[in-house]
């Protein structure tokens, strides 16, 4: 069984920026069973929404507590009511029999109840009488109704199916009589999870207006030892803040504690509980994105950033897998992929120096995302209409045995409306059913949120990424062999150098993407110093004399003396890099033209050794004017020869792990031809 909140809101729908966190729309509830079939609870405004997520035909049941308007104002939006392919079974009290009749009378919904075109089969129901919604022997589904505590009467329910009980509490007053709080308490007895009216707080209690205080349920559900409890019916003014503040206020009751029981939620829209698999779920505050920001932001690395905007948008809507592109030269760049399916998370980032391109066109999901500025929301790519302008490209698929099906397919733009990339996230997973279901509209809601405060962080990345371009085309400008391929490639092979020795030394996953992102910059600028050596020794094609050599070897302070004064936060990495990377493990190798301060083994800079291997590696398998290319082997049979005396043997030992990554970082970093 699982249970979905569509509607969290009592009295009225109130769609306001207060409220957009936990939602605004009035009760509604969703409750599959394993055998998949489909039972509502309530038809407040959250019924569109659930609507639009149905198929084209099936058949559901439709269980009202009561007739007031914000429980049965979403009917009228409710797709499948006008589907002839939909056969709707509708349970209500006897003195609601003629409710569903009296909303589509022309007059309080301008569609007439004979115009349906669903099947529409209404069941009265009475308080105490088991339901019996599906007989079969095999996970059979029973609904027990009981009579509420409201002004005009209202109808709990209660789920048995799955070997689990699910309670509905919609409108229902806990006062302080004996006889309506003891009944309460049996209501709560031997379920597994809740919903109920906790409209109010002891400070805005009204009695007699029909709606419980929170208070009260928690206090009861203790004692009945529930483990699961949700407290929904909001008042329409209660702001995201206020439901934050009560969200903290029953969380100490219910985390950090071995008792499963009493686990209090505050309703929101979009949350799925399963029952007796929920207990350890923390639930989100309205200021998530705020705190994603804010993580966000400590990076500068643009490729960290990717990873950290893709692992929350799969993580917000159960995505398989999903891809960022970043626009390039009016190209769509692969820039980032995860793929559960196809390789563990912990290996994404060997996927990230894929060179694939696309154009930005029409023909393509992507490219249509990309030319349009319109978000794709596609239930499954195989049934797309032929007509469409765009098509699914299948040859992934086809060629690794992956299966695509649903896709959510979102734009990004900086402050200015430009396009930065596209976010693409496929095939939503059921939690409970382990299968590809669509993305929802909440689904798609948070993830547009992301991506518009997501691209915020990757323009101010952007703009460091642009400075230190610039920096290396000043560098370029006086030594040709310092572009900005071997600048990317040396900063690639530094950072996954740098992962892979701090998953040997246990570092932790927030630790080892920090440092990744700023050795990555840092060991692009390793050489920015050569910006002050004269232009006749850095174009010589000679070899260079002894003072000339000497000279040279000054590139190093002179590069620690330019980063001294850049961006504060890898000023210390890129200084000890720039002045260090030239040092040797044996104490063989030099700061400056001279030899005072040598360092050998650990005492020189983790950072600095990490570069040496990637800029000498570099270089060898790079042609030059006075000598060929080395192939990839030769390179690193010279690196293990020199483990221990030029290199750190350790740091060497890593790069043979990584190796094959290596073959990618080329590819993805190619050297531009000259003319």
């Amino acid at each position: 069984m699982e249970i979905v909140l569509w509607g969290v809101r009592g009295s009225i729908s109130s769609p306001s920026p207060t409220t957009q966190f936990y939602g605004a729309n009035t009760t509604c509830i969703e409750v599959r069973t394993d055998n998949n079939d489909l039972l509502i609870f309530d038809a407040g405004s959250g019924l569109h929404h659930l609507g639009t997520t149905l198929p084209d035909s099936g058949v559901c049941h439709l269980f009202l507590s009561h007739g007031h308007a914000d429980h049965i104002q979403g009917l009228g939006f409710f797709k499948p009511i006008h589907n002839p392919n939909w056969t709707i079974h509708v349970y209500v009290p006897a003195s609601l029999k003629r409710v569903v009749k009296n909303f589509f009378d022309g007059k309080t919904f301008p569609v007439m109840f004979k115009q349906l075109r669903s099947k529409i089969v209404q069941h009265i129901v009475t308080p105490g009488k088991v339901i019996n919604v599906s007989k079969r022997k095999n996970n059979p589904i029973k609904v027990k109704p009981f009579l509420g505590n409201h002004p005009g009467g209202s109808v709990a329910y209660k789920v048995y199916a799955d070997e689990s009980v699910f309670l509905y509490s919609g409108d229902h007053e806990i006062t302080s009589d004996p006889v309506v709080r003891s009944n309460t308490f049996e209501l709560l007895s031997r379920i597994d999870v809740a919903v109920v009216d906790a409209a109010y707080g002891k400070d805005d209690y009204h009695e007699g207006w029909g709606h419980s205080k929170w208070e009260d349920w928690v206090e009861l559900a203790a004692r009945a030892k529930v483990p699961c409890l949700v407290l929904s019916h909001h008042m329409q003014d209660r702001s995201d803040k206020e439901l934050d503040d009560l969200q903290d206020t029953v969380m100490p009751k219910t985390s950090g504690s071995s008792d499963l029981y009493n686990r209090v939620y505050v309703a929101k829209e979009g949350l799925r509980f399963i029952p007796k698999k929920d207990t350890s779920f923390i639930p989100q505050r309205s200021d998530w994105m705020f705190e994603f920001v804010e993580n966000l932001g400590i990076h500068k690395d643009e490729s960290i950033i990717l990873d950290r905007i893709l692992a929350t948008s799969r993580e917000i809507t159960q995505a398989d897998a999903g891809t960022v592109f970043l626009v390039e030269n009016n190209q769509l760049v692969f820039a980032y992929t995860h793929n559960d399916t196809l390789f563990p998370a912990d290996s994404s980032y060997k996927h990230a120096y894929v060179n694939v391109r696309l154009p930005i066109s029409l023909d393509s999901i992507a490219g249509y995302v990309a030319s349009t500025g319109k978000t794709l929301n596609i239930p499954d790519v195989e049934t797309l209409p032929k007509d469409l302008p765009y098509h699914f490209n299948d040859s992934f698929d086809k060629a690794t045995g992956y299966q695509s099906k649903s896709m959510l397919v979102m734009p990004f733009f900086d402050r200015n409306k430009n396009l930065l990339g596209v976010l693409q996230l496929i095939n939503s997973i059921n939690p409970r059913s382990k299968k590809i279901q669509a993305f929802d509209i909440n689904m798609e809601n948070n993830v547009r949120l992301l991506a518009r405060e997501a691209a915020n962080v990757l323009e101010i990345s952007g703009i460091l990424r642009k400075n230190i371009y610039r920096m290396l085309k000043v560098i370029a400008i006086h030594d040709p062999t310092e572009t900005g391929p071997h600048a990317e490639r040396v900063g690639a092979i530094s950072a996954e150098l740098y992962q892979r020795w701090a998953e040997k030394h246990q570092k932790t996953p927030d630790e080892i993407r920090f440092f990744k992102g700023q050795i990555r910059l840092a060991s692009m600028l390793h050489d920015v110093g050569k910006v002050g050596i004269s232009d006749l020794i850095l174009k010589k094609k000679a070899r260079l004399t002894e003072e000339e050599y000497i000279t040279m070897r000054n590139h190093t302070r002179l590069g620690a003396s330019l980063l001294s004064s850049e961006t504060k936060d890898i000023t210390e990495l890129a200084h000890d890099v720039a002045l260090h990377h030239h040092q040797k493990w044996n104490g063989q190798g030099y700061v400056g033209s001279d030899d005072s301060d040598r360092l050998e083994g650990t005492s020189i800079p983790l950072v600095a050794r990490i570069a040496a291997i990637a800029d000498v590696f570099d270089a060898l398998v790079s042609s030059r004017c006075y000598k060929n290319a080395w192939s990839f082997e030769e390179a690193r049979l010279f690196l293990n020869r020199e483990a221990g005396q030029h290199f750190d043997p350790l740091l060497v030992e890593c790069f043979n792990d990584i190796f094959d990554l290596i073959h990618k970082i080329y590819e993805r970093f190619p050297d531009v031809a000259t003319a």
